[in-house]
């Protein structure tokens, strides 16, 4: 039993020195690319891409919510030792997951569109790199929802190291997008929101290939629980 206790105690404290790495990094490298990124884009389109990019910002607090949800009742199945347990509540928040990623998409597309097409104040020989940064957001958006039940069963697995390995290689995948702005003769804008989506694309896609590989209760099954369903909303919803 004290040896248990021992491990346990080992594993909490590298799991929050590890966290704790993760988020000094994180908060270091983001200090250091905004003003690289400001320098690079200009005034305009650096307020541009945070003022049209937002959404992504906007909707974090639903990742958030429903994160801690789904890491929840993983959690739950996780100490009965209930696999199929697991995996009937991985299914079913990733399907919900699914179904808000196609709410956002088609309320972005319509509403989103028409809104910075007719109300914002962008000049308008910018219009164009605008949309561009609106169509790459929504679709960051859409991977970083599909991805939460990737996150949540890896945080529920108490696997904080490779949490932090891939959040570290993200952070890599930016700094290496600030470089690659100081080269070449395009769209600053345009580019940068691109490869913002496509280390969001990168990251979602390494986090589905590790936990099939590494969990068997991540595989994908069509599940309908709308009982387990409205538990989990639910209780994201407070």
């Amino acid at each position: 039993m004290s040896n248990q206790a021992s491990d346990n105690n080992k594993r909490i404290a590298k799991n929050t020195l590890l966290l704790y790495f993760r988020m000094l990094l994180m908060m270091f490298v983001t200090l250091f690319t905004s003003r690289v990124v400001l320098d690079k884009l200009g005034v305009i389109d650096y307020g541009i891409y945070n003022v049209v990019g937002g959404i992504v910002a906007m909707l974090g607090f639903l990742n958030s919510s429903m994160s801690n949800a789904v890491q929840r009742y993983l959690s739950f199945e996780i100490g009965k030792k209930n696999d199929d347990g697991v995996n009937r509540v991985f299914n079913v928040s990733l399907l919900a997951h699914t179904g808000i990623a196609i709410f956002v998409l088609v309320a972005a597309e319509i509403v989103g569109v028409w809104y910075l097409n007719t109300y914002m104040n962008i000049p308008f020989e910018r219009m164009d790199a605008a949309n561009w940064v609106l169509q790459c957001s929504i679709f960051t958006t859409l991977f970083s929802i599909v991805q939460v039940p990737y996150n949540a069963i890896i945080i529920s697995k108490e696997r904080m190291g490779i949490y932090a390995y891939i959040s570290i290689l993200e952070v890599v995948l930016k700094l290496l997008v600030v470089y690659m702005l100081s080269i070449g003769n395009f769209d600053k804008l345009k580019l940068y929101s691109v490869l913002i989506m496509m280390v969001s694309i990168c990251i979602m896609m390494i986090y589905m290939f590790y936990c099939a590989k590494k969990y068997k209760e991540a595989k994908f099954r069509l599940i309908k629980d709308r009982c387990l369903l409205r538990q989990i909303i639910g209780f994201a919803s407070w």
